[in-house]
Order: C-alpha cells, then sequence, then structure tokens
C-alpha cells in the first residue's frame, strides 16, 4: 500500500484531544463496528465504506494490535461502489412490464405493481453488477496525535475523517502548511517579525 512503499500525495491531520487511558482496550471493538462489510444487493445496497487492515484488507476480523507498529498506526478505508446504466434498466423494466401484461391480460400495469418491479429488478441488476473497489490509507501517529490521510479529494477526506470521529470519539484538525507556519511563529515568539516583514512588502 502507497504509506509504506513511496511518495504520496496526503492530508494531515491533529487529533483536537487526548485519548483516554481506556483507549487501547475499546479500540478493537469501535472498529469492529465501523469496518467495511460487503454490498448487501438483497437490500438493495449501492456502496459500501469502511475500515479494514491495510495490511491484510481482506481479512475480516482484526484487532487494533494488528494495526499498531510501534507508536504508529495504519489503518485503510475501503470503498466499493455498484451501479448500472440508467438505460438498460428502463429497457428491461419496460420489457418485464410487457411481459407481465401478456401473460395476465392486463390492460395496465399498476403504480404498485410498476415499483415492486423496478425493486425486483434493481436486486437483480446489483447482483449481476461486479463493485468498483477503492483504498484509501491513513497512517497515525500516536506520539504527536497526527493522522496523515493518502487523499487529497475535499469530499473523499471529510468523509474518511467523519468516520475517524464516529469510530474514535475524536475529532480531527486539518493542518495547513499556512496554519503550521503560524504555530510555529506562535512557538518561537516571531509574531512580531512576521508583521514587520509584511508591513515592509506592503510599503513595497
Amino acid at each position: 500500500m502507497p504509506l509504506r512503499t513511496g511518495s504520496i500525495s496526503a492530508r494531515r491531520y491533529v487529533l483536537q484531544k487526548e485519548l483516554p487511558e481506556t483507549f487501547a482496550r475499546t479500540a478493537t471493538m469501535a472498529i469492529r463496528r465501523y469496518a467495511y462489510k460487503p454490498i448487501n444487493a438483497d437490500r438493495g445496497e449501492k456502496e459500501s465504506f469502511g475500515w479494514v487492515n491495510p495490511r491484510a484488507p481482506l481479512e475480516e476480523r482484526f484487532t487494533w494490535e494488528d494495526l499498531v507498529d510501534g507508536h504508529l498506526v495504519f489503518l485503510a478505508v475501503r470503498r466499493d461502489r455498484k451501479s448500472f446504466s440508467k438505460v438498460l434498466f428502463r429497457a428491461r423494466r419496460d420489457q418485464r412490464m410487457e411481459q407481465i401484461r401478456e401473460e395476465r391480460s392486463l390492460s395496465r400495469i399498476t403504480r404498485q405493481h410498476r415499483l415492486a418491479i423496478e425493486e425486483e429488478l434493481t436486486i437483480q441488476m446489483l447482483k449481476e453488477t461486479s463493485p468498483t473497489v477503492a483504498f484509501t490509507e491513513l497512517v497515525w501517529d500516536m506520539n504527536t496525535g497526527e493522522v496523515f490521510l493518502a487523499a487529497t479529494g475535499n469530499a473523499l477526506c471529510e468523509r474518511i475523517t467523519d468516520l475517524f470521529t464516529s469510530t474514535f470519539d475524536v475529532r480531527l484538525s486539518p493542518q495547513f502548511p499556512a496554519l503550521m507556519g503560524f504555530d510555529y511563529m506562535a512557538a518561537q515568539g516571531l509574531e512580531e517579525n512576521f508583521d514587520r516583514a509584511n508591513a515592509a512588502l506592503a510599503e513595497g
């Protein structure tokens, strides 16, 4: 996986609060609650989104200890999506409705019956469709509270950070380069020098 094999584009976050002392004892249960589960086509599901072990992404039951390497935690999110052609769906639906009218000598199909046909056909086509699969890794430094997420798209990053918050009951704050620079200047007492430099640039 990319976080352990080469350079990547990533976003950097930091935990907003410290973890409780009991965290390690409850982490496995928390992860399993939000772990990846296969799409259930019988329920009309089109997507699944949850945690996997990046070292063994097909492993169904893993523990917190499986993810920890020293002070680093390696996690990954798996996202499966199924979709099918709307044009093909409508064509198969209309064909099925015509067959039912002929078989039962009906002049028309009621709205309720049409909805039932559409639901049945949706489940059938989802079962026939293979999902598109994507993995996104993150590495969590337990010493610093920093989390590096191997993604840059806003929607995906927000969804993964929301999953992180739901799982571990702690929010992540984005660490943009500019914010990191301001924090460093504040820690070093350099704000006044920065303001003077900006004023000099403004004056030309």
